[in-house]
């Protein structure tokens, strides 16, 4: 599995990332998608191995409060919806 989601990784683009968030009612400045797209691309295998809590403070430290909330809850509810397949 990981194998695919290593390939899915690599060929994510920043519009990939600022589509997804729109589509969920996610508006993120120019400088928040730039972070979520590093930090996506650079730390996808932590969080898939559930090494995420410095990844959490660090977003809660750089997104507006509210972006902070929407995507912790986004990321909490596909985290739940996924987790059988990781």
């Amino acid at each position: 599995m990981n194998y695919f989601i290593e390939k899915y990784i690599n060929n994510l683009t920043i519009n990939n990332i600022n589509d997804f968030a729109k589509k969920n009612n996610i508006f993120l400045t120019e400088k928040e998608l730039n972070l979520l797209y590093h930090i996506t691309k650079n730390n996808y295998l932590d969080i898939l191995n559930g090494h995420d809590e410095q990844i959490k403070v660090f977003l809660k430290a750089n997104l507006s409060k509210k972006n902070y909330e929407l995507i912790i809850n986004l990321y909490n509810e596909y985290k739940k919806k996924y987790q059988n397949y990781l």
